[in-house]
């Protein structure tokens, strides 16, 4: 298709009092200028600017500096982002409780051109998608309201794992409905978008997707004669002879290995297929590049991909109308809009084999045959039904892009890095690390994957920071300034000379630390890799401040196949700021990709247990002598079930002590498919008012909980009750050992405790629970102190925490009507009952209602398992306190009315204090702490 020049946006990014920055993806170099006014405005307003991005920084220049010209990636790909700043010595800036508007002018060689010009202002199609106005009203502007002056008028959106091939909504898309109501309210609509991680899946892409990112791909770096320009470095390159004929039994059994100075002459393989096809990547990306993800077959690689799937989630004007490649049964092209009968299918295109091809991309005979035996066992049926149900899915997610675009338009926006931008398994421990960076292959999909990541997520997260680039009178810097990744990124493809240019590329994989390692330490850890390049941002408001953690690129781990510190100890001094908050700010928000605080039964219980579970699935593969997959003999290598907080306690620890210093914490995160909330009380020495952490997770916008506890979920309910009944978890920390911590039952020594709790008295720090100790009283008699187990009054805990689980507490009729339980007369129902001729109508009602219950979603006070986006907002009292609202969005169809109904669907909420809480001081027997059940409120 023949590209448009607005790829993708306008995104607005970081908004704040000083500054306003927007972002594009344009198919051209262009200038291009930002205009900002007060108000709410119409794109013919007459009405004077009030900020611009041609406006001088210096009120006493001459003349206004140009609009700010794109960075060159491709041919085809011009990134731009351009802010309107305001200087201190104007005494302007954007205020809070009011409305702005913006426009954005592209002046490239086709002409100049804006919002309006564009058909963006009205009603028009993309992609065969009707699209709203994308200010929300015919000629409209996009606008935006800052953070508000008073907390409680304040709105955090936020979420993450947008997976386009998950058959679920989009939520991303519902946030659309939710602007709209709220739009013209500057102290109602949400002041700040936080994207958690995972705004793609690179990893996991599906076939019928992939067959339009590699084409775009391509499209966006560029060709000469007809050969894609980006070239993908591999470990070993094959070859076939002209006159071979390779088969689908044994491909590769034609080829041969070229020798360093044929592949030098003929030089790196082109990107994109044939080299690298759609659908066969797997066994290359896990021997080849050694990474241990197999979500998918379609690994992203080369950074026109990456860059290509970030243009295919945000908007739909790349899409096009046909599926690239693909034909319907009997023939025919397969659009993207098509409503897909039983009796179709959509047929993929065949396997290429081209001339020369990596080492690694297909498997050898005897793993195709088995493959083929595997695959032979599903009917042809159920395979059609899986392609059309893939096309089906796409269809819904473009349909919903306009929208999707619109938010992005008008809420300021936060992106964090998270595993799925790069690959599942990014940085999982140390020898994932040694093994990934030391192939080829490993380091350029991850250099691609970061790079990517800091052009499209980072770089509007604080504009300002990319403004700097080393000098010559800095020559020590070595180019480690964000500024030195943009020109060092423009000059990858300077022109249809085959690229990217080795020497830079190498410059920006150790700007991202690649040639760096973790190191071991005496105590058997592994350190954190300090790269120049960083990955944490700040950014407030009136009333709060946001920190967003870098939980990928700083870690430490417990040892070289251990779980991971997912943020280390000496790298938290830099992401979390020391008390006190600016003056005015009530509350420090953070932004942690990965759930910190999890449901406690599922980080103590659930979560334990799949990390061995995963680790028996897949024990063939992890101790085959023969494999040389990046898992082998590594156990532990999913991080779904490796990545919790709780895994390291040193680490955990660390944070919440940082956390607790600033009294009220409010933590938003995603990652991990559900959405669920929790709050921790948290004492430092004999203090009686503890500091209140509270966690919202809310996740994903387009992805849910892995099958094994959704099932629990919708079978057997055990997981939901779990949550329902409260169980909650203490701590008990001592920096260092000591003896008689605890003072044991009459006659008892540490002996006679289980070998776990004997191994926590030892280490640094002590960190123990108030469940599982020895209670020798007699059952039902009065307890003796002297025969249980009690904290030694004169050693008491140098901190301890306790961890609530959040409950719903909405009374039915106050919950979104999809979710109502049918309503039901107590008292007529026991007057029913009472009667024999009237029990088995009271019984049939009573049957009725638990039946309508499975309709509709009756399991959401506690969790959810379906897409959904978060909203954080606060609520002050006269005595000074703050509670902090957790409100879980989704989209259901109300089964009466069969209309979807967005609304929140699940509210919780957590005091933030100050309040007086007796901190855990009585040890028990019992597994696991109970802590109150609350009540539905009034």
């Amino acid at each position: 298709m023949q590209l448009p020049l607005l790829l993708a946006g306008p995104i607005l990014r970081r908004v704040d009092a000083g500054l306003v920055a927007v972002q594009v993806v344009l198919s051209e170099a262009a200038d291009v200028r930002l205009t900002v006014w007060e108000g709410r405005v119409a794109s013919d307003t007459t009405n004077a600017p009030f900020a611009s991005s041609g406006d001088p920084p210096d009120p006493n220049a001459p003349e206004p500096h140009p609009g700010e010209t794109t960075v060159r990636i491709g041919e085809r790909l011009h990134l731009g982002l351009v802010s309107a700043r305001l200087p201190p010595a104007s005494g302007k800036v954007f205020e809070s409780d009011r409305l702005y508007s913006y426009n954005v002018t592209i002046t490239a060689a086709s002409g100049t051109t804006d919002l309006a010009k564009l058909g963006l202002l009205g009603a028009h199609t993309v992609s065969g998608v009707e699209a709203g106005p994308l200010g929300y009203a015919d000629r409209m502007l996009p606008s935006f309201a800052l953070p508000p002056s008073t907390l409680d008028d304040l709105r955090l959106g936020y979420g993450s794992c947008r997976r386009p091939g998950y058959d679920d909504g989009d939520a991303l898309a519902w946030m659309d409905e939710y602007l709209n109501d709220r739009v013209d309210d500057p102290r109602a609509r949400l002041h700040q978008l936080f994207l958690g991680g995972d705004q793609i899946y690179a990893d996991d892409v599906d076939a019928v997707m992939m067959l339009r990112v590699v084409e775009l791909g391509v499209e966006l770096i560029g060709t000469a004669g007809g050969v894609p320009v980006e070239r993908v470095t591999v470990g070993q390159v094959l070859r076939r002879p002209a006159s071979s004929t390779p088969t689908e039994a044994d491909p590769t059994a034609v080829y041969t290995p070229e020798t360093p100075q044929e592949t030098a002459l003929a030089g790196d393989l082109p990107a994109g297929p044939p080299c690298f096809p759609v659908g066969g990547r797997l066994h290359l990306t896990t021997v080849s590049g050694q990474l241990t993800s197999v979500d998918g077959a379609n690994h992203l690689i080369s950074l026109g991909e990456f860059a290509a799937a970030y243009v295919l989630a945000w908007s739909p004007a790349c899409w096009g109308v046909e599926v690239p490649g693909a034909t319907a049964v009997g023939g025919g092209v397969v659009r993207w809009l098509d409503t897909l009968g039983d009796d179709q299918d959509v047929v993929l295109p065949p396997t290429v084999y081209p001339e020369r091809i990596p080492q690694h991309l297909f498997a050898g005979a005897a793993a195709i045959a088995a493959k083929a035996a595997e695959d032979a066992k599903t009917p042809p049926a159920e395979r059609a039904r899986s392609r059309r149900r893939s096309h089906r899915v796409h269809r819904e997610l473009l349909l919903g892009l306009a929208r999707v675009q619109r938010v992005l338009a008008n809420v300021p926006s936060y992106m964090m890095l998270d595993d799925h931008d790069v690959t599942d398994d990014f940085f999982l421990n140390p020898m994932w690390r040694h093994r990934v960076l030391g192939s080829a292959l490993g380091q350029v999909i991850l250099t691609n994957g970061m790079l990517a990541y800091a052009l499209f997520q980072d770089w509007g997260n604080d504009p300002r920071r990319y403004d700097q680039v080393t000098t010559p009178e800095h020559p020590e810097l070595g180019g480690q300034l964000p500024g030195d990744l943009l020109d060092r990124a423009a000059a990858l493809f300077p022109g249809s000379a085959p690229g990217p240019d080795r020497d830079l590329f190498a410059a920006i994989g150790r700007m991202f630390g690649h040639h760096l390692e973790n190191q071991p330490q005496p105590d058997g850890r592994f350190g954190v890799v300090d790269a120049p390049m960083t990955w944490h941002f700040t950014v407030d408001g009136p009333k709060h401040v946001v920190v967003a953690l870098d939980n990928r690129t700083r870690r430490s781990f417990v040892a070289e196949i251990g779980p991971p510190g997912n943020v280390a100890t000496e790298a938290l001094v830099d992401q979390i700021p020391r008390p006190p908050l600016p003056a005015g700010r009530e509350v420090l928000v953070v932004i942690a990709p990965l759930q910190v605080i999890g449901p406690p039964v599922i980080d103590e219980v659930v979560a334990r247990a799949i990390y061995r579970i995963f680790d028996l699935a897949t024990a063939g593969d992890l101790t085959d002598p023969e494999s040389a997959a990046g898992a082998r003999r590594m156990p532990g290598t999913n991080p779904d079930a490796l990545e919790t907080w709780a895994f390291d306690a040193l680490t955990f620890e660390h944070l919440l002590a940082r956390l607790a210093e600033h009294q009220r914490v409010v933590v938003l995160s995603g990652d991990v498919h559900n959405a669920a909330s929790n709050v921790m009380s948290y004492w430092r020495g004999a203090e009686r008012r503890p500091a209140r952490i509270a966690q919202f997770t809310s996740s994903g916008f387009k992805n849910v909980m892995p099958v094994y506890l959704r099932a629990l979920d919708r079978s057997a309910m055990l997981l939901q009750e779990l949550l329902r009944a409260g169980l909650g978890v203490e701590r008990l920390g001592w920096a260092r050992p000591d003896a008689e911590l605890v003072l044991l039952p009459q006659g008892r020594t540490e002996a006679d405790l289980v070998a776990t709790t004997r191994a926590k008295l030892l280490r640094s720090p002590v960190l123990l629970a108030t469940h599982g100790w020895l209670d020798d009283n007699p059952e039902g008699d009065e307890p003796v102190p002297a025969l249980t187990s009690r904290l030694n009054p004169a050693k008491p805990p140098e901190w301890r925490w306790r961890v609530t689980p959040l409950i719903d507490g909405r009374l039915d009729a106050d919950r979104p009507a999809p979710i109502r339980p049918t309503p039901l007369d107590d008292a007529a129902i026991e007057a029913q009952l009472a009667d024999p001729a009237t029990s088995f109508e009271a019984m049939q009602a009573v049957a009725a209602r638990h039946q309508a219950a499975l309709d509709r979603m009756r399991n959401t006070r506690q969790m959810m398992f379906r897409s959904n986006f978060g909203i954080c907002r606060f609520e002050s009292a006269a005595d000074g306190s703050v509670t902090a609202v957790g409100e879980v969005y989704t989209s259901a169809v109300d089964p009466e009315t069969q209309l979807p109904v967005l609304g929140p669907y699940m509210v919780h909420r957590a005091p933030l204090g100050p309040l007086d809480e007796a901190p855990p001081e009585t040890l028990r027997e019992s597994v696991l702490s109970r802590v109150p059940i609350p009540e539905p409120g009034p």
